[in-house]
C-alpha cells in the first residue's frame, strides 16, 4: 500500500544519507530515522487492528503519512545527486537540513500517547490478531530499538540498569515473535493459538508505547518509572500468571501431538529459519548462563546442543545459495525439536508427565544433528583432526603442567583434595615420560612409532590439564568418559609402550639430516646492542627530506612507495627522526594505518604524539570532535604527519579534513604498497617509488648484522656473495637470514643458502620463505613467544612489561634459579630481537626495549602459523564471531570486534585459557560479565582492558580461580573481597579514572606479582588504596615484583612497604594524613626493600608546597623519578650518592630553588640518564674540576624555562651522545650547543635535538 511504501522510501534514502554523512548530519539522520520507525509502528497497529470507523484516528493516519512522505519527497532528489559525486557535500547536505521534520513529528505526540493508552486497554477485548500480521508488527518493533541512542545523555550507573531491562525486553520480545514461527513452523492450527496472539499482542503494544514515550515525550524520562514499567512488562513474557503461563503450555503439548502426527512445515523463507535458529541460541543461551534447568537434563547436553546449533546457523549461512533441499528437511525437523525442548526449558513449562518425552526428543535431535554433521562433512571435508591440541612447544606445555601439578598439591579444595593420591600418580609417570620425550625431540626423528607416543603422551598431557582443571572449579560434566582412573590407565599403556621402544635392540631411527645450530641462546654469553642498523638509501632519504623542506607552501603529501620489505617504514622513520627534520617542523606525529583501522582510534594515536597522553574528555569525544580537535592542533603550526602502511584512499578522505592548510610547508609522508593511495592533486610530485639495496649496500647490512666492527672472514666470502645476490636487495629478507645465520655454525650456511629461492620467485615470498626458514630455525621455547605477537593488531607498539607478562602467564617461561620469570622473559624477547624477528620501536631509560613491534609481513605470517598450529583463533568483527564455529580444544581466542558485537555472538567455548579482546571502537557503554564468566570457566589470561565494565568490579570473577593475567577497565572505586578466590592470580592491572579501594582480602594472593592502576585520565591521577583495618595480621606477598601505583598514607606506608620484601619496582604517592601533617623532619625509609631497583614517588598534597622529607633509599635502586617534593637543593645529595643508581628523573618541581650547585665529589658516578622537568631551578653549577656525571649518556631538559645554561663541564664528558632540549630558555639551549661544539672538537658525535610545543609559524 501507498502509506507503507513512504515509510520504505524515506528510511532507504535516510539510511544512505547516514553512511556517507559527517558526524553532525549523521546523528540528525539518525533521530529522524528513529522517529519515522516509530511512526512506522503506531501507524502498522492503527491501520490493522484501530477503528478503521473512528475519524479521529484517520485524520491522525493520513497526517503522518503525508509528514513521511514530505521527508521522502525532500530528500530522494539528494540522495541522487550524492550518489552521482560518491561523497558528501556539506553544501548540499545543508539543504537537507530540515530541524522542522522532528518538530512535526512532536506535533502528534500527545495524540499518539493518548492513541497508546486506549490501544492497551482494548487489547485483550478484541479479536485474534493474525499470525503473519502480528510478525509484520514485531518486525517493525523491533527495528532498531531506542536504547541505542542512550549516548544522547549522561551515561551513569543508573543508566546501566535501563540499558540492561531494555536489552532484555528486545531479548524477550524476538522470543515472542519466533514462538508465533514456531507455532508456524509445528503447522499448531490457528484456531487453537487465540488466546495466545491476543498476549502477545498486548505485550507488543505497551512495548511499543514505551519505545514511543522515550523517543518522543522526554529524552529526561522518569527513569525509576520506565524501569518500573518495562520490568512489569518482562514479568508478562515469561509469565508468572496460571492463566498466561497456561497458554504456552497448550501450544507445548500441540507441538508434542503434531509432532507425532504429521510432517514439520519446511516450504518457507529460509530467512525464517535463519532468524528462528538465532532466536533458539538467544533462549537456550540463557538458561544455560542463569543454570535453570532441570537436573534430568544433564548441563553438558544443553552444551552440546546448543554448539550444534551454532553449527547449523553457520551451515544455513554458508550455504545461502546453494542450499540442499534433503538436507533442509533434515535441519527444520531439528531446529523444530530444539525449539519444542528449549521454549520447554525457556518458559520452565516441563510438567512431570513431559519430562521423559522431552529427554527422548533431546536424544533424537542431537543424533540427527550427528546425521546432518556427517552429510555436511561428506560434502565438504575439513582433513584430519585426530590431533586437534596446540602443536607449538608442547614439551614446554608438559613442563608446564607438572609444575602445576605439584602446586596442586598443597590444594585444600574439597575435590582436589579427595584425588590426590591419583594427581600425584599421573604427576610421576609424566615425569618418567618427559626424558624419554626429550629425546625423542632431540633425534628429530620420523619414525612413526615414535611420533605416535609423542602425539598420544601431548594429547593426553592436554586432557589431564582439561580434566583437573575442571576439577578445581567443580565443573566436571556428568557425562563425560574421562575421569582420573582412564587417564591413569592410558598413561600406564604408553609407559609399557615407550619402555619395549627404549629396551628394544637394533632401534632403527631414521634421522633427517639438520644443520647444527645453538640451541644456548645467544643473550646467555652476551646481550644484543640495540641500534637500528640503517646501511645504505642515503641518496633516497637526501631526495625526500629535500621534498619535504623545499617545495611549494601550501599542504602536500611525500608517498613512498614499494614493496613488502624493502624498507618503506625504516626508511620514513629515518627521516622522521632526523635532526634537521626535527627542527624544521613544529609537529610531528606518525600514525600506523594497516589494513584493518578505526577512524577515532587513528585520531586519538596522531593526538597522544601532540599532546603527549590524553585526557578522559578525549576518550568520550566523536569522531567529529576529535577531528576538530586536532584540526586545532595542527593550525598555525609547521607539522608533519607520516600515515605508515596505507593500503587505499579511503584512509586519507576520512583524515584530510583533519589537516589544515596553512601556507606554511607542512606536509604528510604516506608509505604504502600501491600507488593510488592519495589523490593526485594533494601530492607534491609522483610518488616516491623505493629501490631495493645494491649488492654493495647488502653486503654492508649483512655484515653490520653479523659482524659489527670486525672484518669479514675470508672463508665465508664465496658463500655471502651468493647470499646477498639471492636476497635481491630487500632489506627484510637480509637481516631476517642474517638472523639465522648468527645463530648456526659456519659450515651450515651453505643449506641455508641452498633455501633460498631463485630469481623467478617474487621478493615478497623469498622474505615469506625468510620467515618460515627462521621459524623453524627457532628454539622450541620461543616460537610461542614469537608467535604470540601475532595475537595483536597489526603494527601495534607492544609495551616489553605487557608482552612478558603474558608469556609468563602463559608458561611459556621458564623459571631459573638465576634469573627472575620478568629478567627471563626480557631474555626471550632480546633474543627475537638479535634475530631480527622483532623491532624495538621505543627504548627505556636504562637502554632497554620499552616498546617493540613486528613488520607487517611477519604478523601475516604469525596469524597463519599460529592457526596451522592450533596455537590461537582470530576473529574480526560481528560476521566471524557469530558465524565461528568453535574447535572442540580450542586454546587461545583473540577477537577484534565491538563489545557489543562480543556479547551478542554468544561465542561458547568453555575450554578456553586465554582470551585477547580489542574493541575497534573501544566502547564506553557497561559490559555486562555475568554470562561470560559462566562459560568461560577456565580462562587463564583475560585481557578486558578494552571492554568498560561500568562502575562496579563484577564480584563474579571470584569463580575464574584459574586466572594468572586480569586486565580490566572501567570507572571503578573498589575491588571486591572475592577477588581473593583467584588464588593463581599473578597479574592484576586496573584502568580506572579514580582511586581504587583494595580490600583486606588481597593480602591472600600469594602468587601476586604484578599490581597496576594505568590512568584513564590526566585530571585524576588514579591509584590503588589499601584499608588499614588488618595490616598487622595480613601475610607478606613475597612474589610482588611490581606495585604501581600505590596511594601510601605516611602513618601505614612502612607497615604495607614491609609486605613486599622482594618488590622491584614500585611506583608509589604518599599522603600525609592528619597524624603526620604538622610533623618536621620526617623520613622516608625504603633501605628495607633491598631488591628495589625503579623507584617512581611523589607526594599527595597540594601543588607547590614543600615537604619537610628526607629519603634513605635502598642502596640497589638503579632508577629513581621523584616528583612534587619541592624540596630544597640541597638534599639532593643522598640520591648522589646511591652506588648503583642509572637513571635519574626529577620533574614537576621535585626539587624547588634558583640554585642547583654540584658541591660535593664523587656523585652520580654510575647515572647514564638525567632528565630535568619542569624545574624553577635558574643556575646549574658545576666544578670544572670535579668529575661530575662521569657515565652519562642522555641529557633530557624540559620545561625548564628560567634555566640559563648547562654546566661547561658537560662538554667533557666522554659518554655523552645524546642532548634533548624542549621548551627551554634561548640561553640554555646556546649552551647545550657550545658543548655540542666542544664534544666534536673531541672527536665525539653528540647529537642534540631541540622542540618546543609553543612554535608556530608567521
Amino acid at each position: 500500500m501507498a502509506s507503507s511504501t513512504c515509510f520504505h522510501s524515506a528510511l532507504v534514502d535516510l539510511q544512505f544519507l547516514e553512511n556517507i554523512s559527517p558526524y553532525y548530519y549523521m546523528v540528525y539522520y539518525e533521530l529522524l530515522s528513529d522517529g519515522i520507525r516509530k511512526l512506522r509502528t503506531f501507524h502498522l497497529y492503527a491501520r490493522k487492528w484501530g477503528n478503521n470507523d473512528d475519524v479521529t484516528l484517520g485524520a491522525l493516519l493520513v497526517r503522518i503519512e503525508d509528514a513521511v512522505s514530505k521527508i521522502a519527497q525532500e530528500f530522494h532528489p539528494i540522495c541522487l545527486i550524492l550518489e552521482d559525486e560518491n561523497e558528501a557535500s556539506t553544501e548540499i547536505l545543508k539543504q537537507a537540513d530540515g530541524h522542522d521534520h522532528l518538530d512535526d513529528f512532536s506535533s502528534f505526540t500527545e495524540e499518539i500517547n493518548q492513541w497508546y493508552i486506549n490501544f492497551a486497554d482494548c487489547s485483550g477485548l478484541s479479536c485474534s490478531p493474525d499470525r503473519d500480521e502480528l510478525v509484520e508488527f514485531m518486525d517493525s518493533l523491533l527495528d532498531k530499538p531506542m536504547y541505542n541512542n542512550f549516548y544522547l545523555f549522561s551515561y551513569d550507573a543508573e543508566s546501566e540498569v535501563l540499558v540492561e531491562l531494555h536489552e532484555a525486553l528486545e531479548e524477550k520480545l524476538r522470543f515472542l515473535k519466533n514462538f508465533i514461527w514456531f507455532t508456524k513452523l509445528q503447522d499448531i492450527d490457528c484456531r487453537h493459538l487465540g488466546h495466545l496472539f491476543t498476549h502477545i499482542k498486548s505485550v507488543a503494544i505497551n512495548a511499543a508505547h514505551i519505545y514511543y514515550t522515550y523517543q518522543f515525550i522526554n529524552y529526561d524520562y522518569n527513569r525509576m518509572e520506565m524501569q518500573f514499567k518495562i520490568s512489569g512488562l518482562l514479568k508478562r513474557v515469561k509469565p508468572t500468571d496460571p492463566q498466561d503461563d497456561e497458554i504456552y503450555i497448550q501450544v507445548l503439548n500441540a507441538s508434542i501431538l503434531s509432532r507425532q502426527s504429521h510432517t514439520v512445515m519446511l516450504e518457507m523463507d529460509k530467512h525464517i529459519l535463519d532468524e528462528f535458529v538465532d532466536s533458539l541460541l538467544s533462549n537456550l543461551w540463557e538458561i544455560i548462563t542463569s543454570g535453570s534447568f532441570p537436573m534430568f537434563l544433564m548441563k553438558d547436553r544443553l552444551q552440546i546442543l546448543y554448539e550444534e546449533l551454532r553449527f547449523l546457523r553457520t551451515h544455513l549461512k554458508e550455504q545461502a545459495d546453494n542450499f540442499d533441499k534433503k538436507l533442509g528437511n533434515l535441519i527444520g525437523v531439528v531446529v523444530c525439536d530444539a525449539g519444542l525442548v528449549i521454549f520447554s526449558l525457556f518458559l520452565d513449562a516441563i510438567e512431570d508427565g513431559l519430562a521423559k518425552e522431552m529427554d527422548r526428543v533431546l536424544f533424537d535431535l542431537l543424533e540427527s544433528i550427528k546425521l546432518i554433521r556427517a552429510k555436511v562433512a561428506l560434502k565438504s571435508p575439513q582433513g584430519s583432526t585426530i590431533f586437534n591440541f596446540p602443536k607449538v612447544d608442547e614439551l614446554g606445555f608438559i613442563d608446564f603442567l607438572l609444575e602445576n601439578l605439584t602446586e596442586l598439591k598443597s590444594c585444600e579444595a574439597g575435590s582436589v583434595a579427595l584425588a590426590k593420591h591419583q594427581i600425584h600418580t599421573i604427576q610421576e609417570e609424566l615425569v618418567f615420560l618427559r626424558p624419554f620425550l626429550g629425546k625423542i625431540k632431540e633425534l628429530h626423528t620420523e619414525q612413526e612409532d615414535l611420533e605416535g607416543i609423542w602425539n598420544r603422551v601431548v594429547e593426553l598431557a592436554y586432557t589431564t590439564e582439561f580434566f583437573i582443571d575442571s576439577l578445581v572449579i567443580g565443573d566436571i560434566l556428568d557425562s563425560s568418559p574421562t575421569s582420573l582412573d582412564s587417564i591413569i590407565e592410558e598413561i600406564k599403556i604408553i609407559k609399557l609402550d615407550a619402555l619395549k621402544i627404549m629396551t628394544r635392540e637394533g632401534l632403527d631411527i631414521k634421522e633427517k639430516k639438520v644443520t647444527k645450530r645453538s640451541y644456548h641462546l645467544p643473550f646467555e654469553k652476551s646481550m644484543p646492542t640495540i641500534k637500528d642498523d640503517i646501511v645504505g638509501l642515503d641518496d633516497e632519504a637526501t631526495s625526500i627530506m629535500d621534498r619535504l623542506k623545499r617545495g611549494a607552501q601550501q599542504l602536500q603529501i611525500v608517498a613512498i612507495v614499494g614493496m613488502p620489505g624493502i624498507g618503506k617504514t625504516t626508511l620514513a622513520k629515518r627521516i622522521y627522526n632526523d635532526a634537521s627534520i626535527m627542527s624544521h617542523f613544529h609537529i610531528r606525529a606518525w600514525c600506523c594505518i594497516s589494513q584493518v583501522y578505526d577512524k577515532k582510534n587513528l585520531l586519538l594515536e596522531i593526538l597522544t604524539y601532540i599532546f603527549g597522553k590524553l585526557s578522559d574528555k578525549h576518550f568520550k569525544m566523536s569522531e567529529e570532535n576529535l577531528a576538530l580537535e586536532l584540526y586545532r592542533s595542527l593550525k598555525r603550526n609547521r607539522y608533519l604527519i607520516v600515515l605508515d602502511d596505507v593500503w587505499d584512499i579511503d584512509a586519507w578522505n576520512s583524515l584530510e579534513a583533519s589537516f589544515p592548510n596553512d601556507g606554511n610547508g607542512s606536509r604528510i609522508i604516506v608509505t604504502s604498497r600501491h600507488l593510488d593511495v592519495a589523490p593526485k592533486d594533494k601530492l607534491d610530485q609522483e610518488p616516491h617509488l623505493l629501490r631495493q639495496l645494491t649488492d654493495d649496500e647488502s653486503w654492508k647490512l649483512l655484515k653490520a648484522k653479523l659482524f659489527p666492527g670486525d672484518d669479514w672472514p675470508p672463508t665465508l666470502c664465496e658463500v655471502g656473495v651468493q647470499i646477498v645476490e639471492r636476497c635481491k636487495g630487500l632489506p627484510l629478507t637480509i637481516v631476517i637470514l642474517a638472523g639465522i645465520l648468527a645463530t648456526m655454525e659456519q659450515d651450515g650456511w651453505k643449506e641455508v643458502l641452498e633455501h633460498l629461492s631463485s630469481s623467478t620467485v617474487s621478493g615478497t615470498q623469498q622474505c615469506k620463505n625468510m620467515l618460515d626458514l627462521s621459524y623453524r630455525h627457532l628454539p622450541d621455547k620461543l616460537k610461542p613467544c614469537l608467535l604470540y605477537f601475532g595475537a595483536f593488531p597489526e603494527d601495534q607498539e607492544l609495551t616489553t612489561k605487557k608482552l612478558t607478562w603474558l608469556w609468563i602467564a602463559e608458561g611459556f617461561v621458564c623459571q631459573t634459579q638465576s634469573k627472575s620469570l620478568e629478567d627471563k622473559a626480557k631474555d626471550y624477547l632480546m633474543h627475537l630481537v638479535s634475530r631480527s624477528l622483532v623491532m624495538v620501536a621505543k627504548q627505556s631509560s636504562t637502554g632497554g626495549v620499552k616498546t617493540c613491534r613486528i613488520h607487517d609481513l611477519l604478523h601475516e605470517f604469525c596469524v597463519e602459523k599460529a592457526k596451522e598450529e592450533r596455537f590461537f583463533q582470530l576473529l574480526k568483527g560481528y560476521d566471524e564471531l557469530s558465524g565461528f564455529n568453535e574447535p572442540h580444544n580450542l586454546r587461545r581466542l583473540c577477537i577484534y570486534s565491538r563489545q557489543d558485537h562480543f556479547k551478542e555472538s554468544r561465542l561458547f567455548c568453555p575450554r578456553v585459557r586465554c582470551l585477547l579482546f580489542f574493541d575497534r571502537g573501544y566502547g564506553a557503554q557497561r559490559f555486562n560479565l555475568s554470562f561470560f564468566i559462566r562459560i568461560f570457566k577456565l580462562v587463564r589470561v583475560l585481557d578486558f582492558s578494552q571492554i568498560f565494565l561500568g562502575f562496579t568490579f563484577p564480584s563474579e570473577i571470584g569463580l575464574l580461580v584459574h586466572l594468572r593475567y586480569l586486565a580490566v577497565r572501567g570507572r571503578i572505586y573498589s575491588i571486591p573481597s572475592s577477588i581473593a578466590n583467584l588464588w593463581n592470580l599473578e597479574t592484576f592491572i586496573v584502568e580506572s579514572f579514580e582511586d581504587v579501594v583494595l580490600p583486606d582480602t588481597i593480602w591472600n594472593l600469594k602468587k601476586l606479582r604484578h599490581l597496576e592502576i594505568k590512568n584513564g585520565s590526566l585530571a585524576c591521577l588514579a591509584s590503588f588504596s589499601f584499608l588499614k583495618d588488618n595490616l598487622d595480621g595480613s601475610a607478606e606477598l613475597c612474589n610482588m615484583d611490581t606495585f604501581s601505583i600505590a596511594l601510601l598514607s605516611w602513618q601505614n606506608q612502612e607497615k604495607i612497604m614491609r609486605k613486599f620484601p622482594n618488590i622491584r619496582k614500585l611506583k608509589a604517592k604518599i599522603l600525609e594524613d592528619g597524624a603526620s601533617a604538622g610533623e618536621s623532619n620526617k623520613i622516608l625509609v625504603l633501605d628495607y626493600l633491598s631488591q628495589l631497583e625503579s623507584l617512581q614517588i611523589s607526594p599527595f598534597k597540594k601543588y607547590g608546597t614543600q615537604c619537610e622529607i628526607d629519603f634513605c633509599f635502598s642502596l640497589n635502586i638503579r632508577k629513581l623519578t621523584l616528583s612534587g617534593f619541592c624540596l630544597p637543593w640541597c638534599k639532593i645529595s643522598a640520591i648522589g650518592n646511591l652506588p648503583n643508581l642509572e637513571v635519574l628523573k626529577l620533574i614537576d618541581n621535585a626539587f624547588m630553588g634558583d640554585i642547583w650547585n654540584m658541591e660535593e665529589p664523587g656523585q652520580f658516578t654510575k647515572v647514564s640518564f638525567l632528565k630535568l622537568a619542569s624545574l624553577g631551578i635558574v643556575k646549574w653549577i658545576a666544578s670544572e674540576s670535579e668529575d661530575h656525571f662521569p657515565r652519562l649518556v642522555k641529557l633530557v631538559l624540559e620545561s625548564c624555562t628560567c634555566l640559563e645554561e648547562v654546566p661547561s663541564c658537560f662538554g667533557d664528558i666522554s659518554t655523552l651522545q645524546i642532548i634533548e632540549v624542549s621548551d627551554c630558555s634561548d640561553s640554555a639551549t646556546s649552551s647545550v650547543m657550545q658543548i655540542q661544539e666542544e664534544q666534536v672538537s673531541m672527536g665525539n658525535e653528540l647529537k642534540v635535538l631541540v622542540s618546543s610545543s609553543n612554535r608556530s609559524s608567521n
